[in-house]
């Protein structure tokens, strides 16, 4: 920066002795002094990394002006001597010593040291060991050193460098202490004086400019020390006691305001040199603007010592701003546009300065962005004076947005005014004689203002200043530039609410797209300026909207604008209307406010609805006109999909411009309930009424016609549920039905094939009113799904109008039931026990079993129930045993022949035949009072919430539904989109709920009694290639005695009965048997377990023992045959099983005589009381055991 050289401490030095040009470069090279510590009176210790010191030559005569000139005061004076000779310095060295000493110590503040030197050789001299005078170094110590510091200092130069590195380290250590000491003294005999001068402010005579003087003698004290911090505070506070000065008017002491020398407008304001500052003060001759200039100038330089280029950035600006009023209240002394040219000259200054200082700090990024923050600002300041002076010279037009740096005083051209004075920026010079230079310079500053406000992210400011530039080029003409520089502009104005400077920008841009013949881009802009229509006037909105029309319509393929309704359009849907008796879809309510004073013609307004269900619903209406202010229209949709419905958003194109509005953004949505009417063409996906377990499974397609007569029609099907997919067909075999007043006429039925298309849609046929198509579409899904969604579509054209049919249907595939089968093996015969179980919690009411044979197995027992049905509740199971044999036109010629029969079970959920009467019902009611278009409304709500509190067991158990009490609160908020005919619905259920609660079974079954389900379960029956028929024969008729031996035969029996194939009777298989013996109960003798060979048809027979140890009923021990050979699957029929032998004690009689009057303690077969076998006879009985 300019002036910001840095000052030294002046250090003197006396050589009588011709050795300091032996001493010079040493010295020179333990410069700057480093590391000095300075303990403050008043503050913390100062560290002081490094000192400068300028070495002179002692002068005896000075004219010194005590604190005038402190940079050029000497801290320290150093006095070289070089003698080794006693008798010389006794009479010569020390009166040359003294006389210097003299001068040095009437300077005040100034410290002094005597430097002795010597050779190291000489120091090491036998001869100086002898010498009883003492060296010469002693005496001068002695001569000199009478106070207690000690200001002498020998200096050993050796040849040595580590002894010569001490010696000069104690010289500087010397130095630096000196120095620091003089300084001390110089900061305290400011301070005293700054503080009498201070304390005399109020008194006659005082004056500012002394008190300056003092107080920037501190501070170059401190800057001379390199404490800058300290320094920069005394400024600081001249700085504010000028400011007390000005707000007091006591400006006595300085002269005119100034700003009339030459190149005042122009020079540097951080040059400190430009203009003997000093001396005009100290003269109290010094100028405001002068006096102003210089103090900020040293404040900046002293931030630039400490290389904070953000500080003096930001300063800049508070003093620029703040003083510019200052000249503009002497704008008749100083000239016109002075000011400009001082404001621009000296923000240039200071980026320029600024930005040779920023390589030499380092900054972290928050630094570097309030760098380029602080810059940008005034660059764009400096860039304001080129508007007003571009306006004066007529370089720029007296318009926005280069007047808005105008202020009322400041005429807007040169015969508005006298000239007064003439610029001397030489920049500005050459701008204002040459159009192309002001251009130049223009664009030159806007480009680096506009490059430090990116670099700081200020992202308005960006903006403003890209508008000025392309304001610059439509000005020029220079519309191809301007466009490229105002793309994205004046959108981001709109953004950020800069209206009024939007449209400005708005004005040029679409002036230019026109010029150059970009019409897409033009209307664009045109519409943005319609936006804003409160800012035009009606002849401006009239010419921008007959724009749009003009141009919309010419407009090429892919070149379509899309533009918010608002705030040039409001639309709102005020109702919707479905009550309607054919097949004419319902139609929307619409109110459209134009805000324009102009009228336009649409070619379609469009309306989408949405749904969680059945997606969106198009409403529209084609050619219409838009008058100033409040339109109504009417929308039509050939969709028939019902549900509830949210209003999502709003088309509405003219030529190729279209307007959007989503009304999903706004606070309260618009909701509104569509109604299909039930004639008109309806398609469903449903379970099938049969299900066959282990077969592919198929879900039921059913298109009822209605009242539509169909030409033709496709209908999609969309898996909506994650793992369900339908596997790609060729074609669905369909029947086609007649409905008659709603039933299904079993005469009128036909089939035909329908066509799959590549995309997997299916071709509908022609079809009449009134009728039913029914298919059936395999489905694949994955295992342990219990439920599934199906979007189903149906396109078809009817009275050459297309129409579209949607619904998401929830398809049910949990199965109510299970089944458990259980074997029984005979020699002619097998049972077979099902046992039913249900799985939900809702009964089920099993209407008929039945097992369907197969080639191998007959049924020759089919049991059938006592009652017409049966109630199956959860937690109860319904079994059902069957009685198999073998069948009598099956002879095992097949290989493999199939053994599998099906348990069919024909059932119907009480949920489902209840719902089939409330559904029933309803309908009824409905028709009965002209509502039959909320019919499926009504009916699914009914089913979802008004039906929750049923109780089906109770139901089932009772045979009485009983709806429980209505809630009406409930039934009025199912209706709320409904409107008109809430009211009406809400009567509907009451009806409803008084006629159909507490109704019997009986009623119920007369509507819902053909309503039947059925479920096929496969069922294996396992083929025993050998039947083992085993029965234990016991040898002994009468009951068994305890301990007593019985001897048993166990006979085997093989047979190939339950085999389906073929046996040859040579075959020889080996089997064992195993007797399960419980051996608390028996003991075995024989064989428990024994291996055995036999053939088909052959009977083994194995002799066992028994012996019981247990009385009472014993189970007769199992026996189980199995075949060695795990490959050969075999049966064991015990005839024997559960079978139970009764065991007796072994029994005995005896006579005893026993004393009536003692108490039998025990009996013993042997010698009693009175000998053997027999008491005393006396009052005994006779017992018998």
């Amino acid at each position: 920066m300019v002036a910001m050289d840095g000052k030294k401490v002046t250090v003197t030095y006396t050589d009588e002795f011709g050795i300091w040009q032996h001493l010079e470069m040493d010295f020179r090279q333990h410069l700057p002094l480093r590391n000095l510590r300075w303990q403050s009176a008043k503050g913390p210790v100062r560290n002081i990394p490094n000192l400068g010191v300028e070495l002179k030559r002692f002068i005896t005569e000075t004219t010194e002006r005590s604190h005038m000139l402190p940079e050029t005061l000497p801290y320290l004076n150093l006095y070289f001597v070089n003698c080794d000779d006693n008798e010389t310095y006794r009479q010569i060295v020390k009166n040359q010593i003294r006389d210097w000493l003299n001068i040095a110590e009437s300077r005040r503040n100034q410290e002094w040291l005597i430097v002795y030197v010597t050779k190291q050789e000489n120091f090491r001299n036998p001869a100086r060991y002898f010498n009883m005078k003492g060296t010469v170094f002693d005496k001068i110590k002695a001569d000199f050193n009478i106070t207690k510091r000690d200001r002498c200092v020998q200096l050993r130069l050796s040849e040595n460098e580590t002894e010569d590195y001490e010696a000069w380290q104690e010289l500087i250590s010397k130095i630096k202490e000196g120095i620091l000491y003089s300084f001390d003294q110089y900061v305290k005999q400011y301070e005293e004086d700054i503080r009498k001068s201070d304390s005399q402010r109020s008194m006659i005579g005082w004056n500012y400019c002394t008190f300056f003087i003092l107080k920037e003698g501190l501070a170059l004290t401190f800057e001379i020390m390199n404490i800058f911090e300290d320094a920069l505070v005394q400024y600081d506070e001249l700085e504010a006691s000028f400011f007390q000065v000005l707000k007091d008017r006591a400006l006595a002491w300085f002269g005119s305001f100034g700003a009339t020398d030459p190149n005042d407008d122009s020079a540097n304001i951080l040059d400190v040199k430009k203009k003997q500052y000093r001396d005009l003060i100290m003269q109290n001759t010094i100028s405001e603007f002068d006096f102003r200039c210089y103090l900020f100038a040293r404040q900046c330089q002293l931030l630039g010592r400490l290389h904070k280029p953000v500080e003096i950035c930001r300063r800049a600006q508070i003093f620029i701003s703040t003083f510019s009023r200052a000249i503009k209240e002497h704008q008749a002394n100083v000239g016109e546009y002075f000011l400009e040219s001082w404001i621009f000259s000296s923000c240039m200054s200071v980026v320029n300065e600024c930005e040779e200082l920023a390589p030499l700090t380092s900054m972290d990024s928050p630094n570097t962005i309030a760098f380029n923050a602080a810059k940008g600002e005034l660059l764009d300041l400096a860039r304001k004076q080129l508007d007003k002076i571009g306006i004066y010279y007529n370089h720029l037009p007296a318009s926005l947005p280069f007047t808005t740096s105008l202020s009322d005083t400041i005429p807007t051209s040169p015969n508005e005014a006298r000239k007064k004075f003439d610029i001397t920026n030489k920049e500005l010079e050459e701008a204002i004689n040459s159009q192309n230079d002001f251009d130049v310079l223009y664009l030159s500053l806007t480009n680096r203002a506009l490059r430090a406000y990116e670099g700081s992210a200020r992202l308005r400011s960006v903006l403003r200043l890209q508008g000025d530039v392309a304001a610059l080029h439509f000005h020029r003409k220079q519309y191809e530039d301007a466009v490229q520089v105002m793309e994205d502009i004046p959108w981001r104005y709109g953004e950020q609410g800069w209206t009024v400077v939007e449209n400005n920008l708005l004005f040029k841009f679409a002036a230019c797209q026109k010029e150059l013949g970009q019409n897409r881009s033009y209307v664009g802009s045109c519409l943005s300026l319609l936006k804003n229509y409160s800012l035009l006037t009606n002849e401006e909105i009239a010419f921008y909207a007959d724009e749009v029309k003009k141009l919309c319509g010419v407009l090429e393929k892919g070149e379509e604008i899309n533009r918010q309704f608002k705030p040039i359009f409001a639309i709102s849907v005020s109702s919707i209307v479905d009550d309607i008796g054919d097949e004419d879809g319902p139609n929307l309510s619409v109110e459209l406010t134009n805000n324009l004073s102009t009228s336009f013609t649409f070619d379609q307004l469009a309306i989408r609805l949405v749904s969680g269900q059945s997606d969106e619903i198009w409403f529209g209406v084609c050619k219409e006109e838009i008058k100033p202010g409040l339109n109504s229209y009417k929308l039509y949709s050939d969709n028939s999909a019902s549900g509830n419905y949210f209003v999502e958003n709003v088309r509405m194109s003219i030529g190729k411009v279209t307007f959007t509005h989503n009304f999903l953004n706004e606070s309260k949505k618009k909701s509104f309930r569509i109604n299909e009417h039930p004639s008109v063409l309806r398609a469903q996906i449903i379970p099938p009424c049969e299900i066959h377990i282990g077969e592919s499974q198929y879900f039921l397609v059913r298109i009822f016609t209605g009242l539509s007569h169909v030409d033709e029609g496709i209908l999609a099907l969309e898996a909506t549920s994650d793992g369900l997919s339908f596997p790609k067909s060729d074609k669905y075999h369909s029947i086609t039905k007649t409905v008659i007043d709603e039933k299904i006429s079993e005469e009128k039925v036909s089939e035909q094939d329908l066509e799959v298309f590549e995309d997997g849609k299916i071709r509908i046929p022609s079809s009449q009113s009134n009728q039913l198509i029914e298919f059936q579409v395999p489905y694949d899904c994955n295992w342990g799904a219990i439920e599934h969604k199906v979007k189903i579509s149906v396109e078809y054209k009817s009275k050459g109008k297309l129409r579209v049919f949607t619904s998401v249907d929830t398809i049910n595939v949990w199965l109510p039931i299970s089944v458990n089968e259980l074997n029984i093996f005979r020699d002619d015969c097998l049972f077979l026990k099902m046992d039913i179980t249900l799985q939900g919690t809702v009964p089920v009411r099993i209407l008929k079993t039945d097992l369907v044979p197969s080639k191998v197995y007959d049924v020759a027992d089919n049991p059938s129930l006592t009652l017409p049905s049966l109630n199956l509740f959860g937690k109860q199971h319904a079994s059902y045993v069957y009685k198999l044999t073998r069948s009598k036109d099956y002879h095992g010629e097949e290989k493999s022949a199939g053994t599998q029969i099906h348990f069919v079970v024909v059932y119907r959920s009480l949920q489902d035949e209840i719902e089939k009467y409330v559904e029933h019902t309803l309908n009824t009611i409905l028709k009965s009072r002209n509502l039959f278009q909320h019919s499926q409304f009504l009916i699914e709500n009914a089913k979802e919430h008004l039906l929750k509190s049923v109780d089906y067991v109770s139901y089932g158990m009772t045979d009485v539904l009983d709806l429980g009490e209505l809630d009406i609160a409930q039934c009025e908020s199912l209706f709320t989109t409904h409107g008109a005919a809430k009211e009406a619905l809400v009567d509907v259920v009451k009806e409803f709920w008084k006629t159909s609660n507490q109704i019997s079974e009986e009623e119920i079954m007369l509507i819902s009694n053909d309503l039947k389900s059925s479920i096929s379960f496969p069922v294996n029956v396992p083929s025993s290639k050998v039947l083992n028929t085993v029965e234990l024969i016991i040898s002994k008729s009468h009951d068994f005695i305890v301990g007593e031996p019985c001897h048993c035969r166990l006979i085997v029996r093989h047979s190939s009965y339950w085999n389906h194939v073929s046996t040859d009777a040579k075959d020889t298989f080996e089997f064992f048997y195993d007797v399960h013996v419980d051996f608390d109960n028996w003991l075995l003798a024989g064989h428990k377990k024994l291996c055995f060979t036999s053939k088909v048809g052959e009977t083994k027979e194995f002799p066992i023992t028994l012996v019981p140890l247990k009385t009472g009923h014993l189970l007769v021990p199992f026996v189980r045959v199995a075949s060695l050979n795990s490959h050969i699957f075999s049966e064991t029929v015990y005839l024997n099983n559960a079978e139970q032998i009764l065991v007796r004690p072994r029994t005995q009689s005896a006579t005893f005589f026993i004393e009536q009057q003692h108490r039998i303690h025990s009996i013993h077969s042997g010698a009693g009381f009175g000998g053997p076998g027999h008491h005393h006879n006396e009052g005994m009985e006779n017992v018998e055991f």
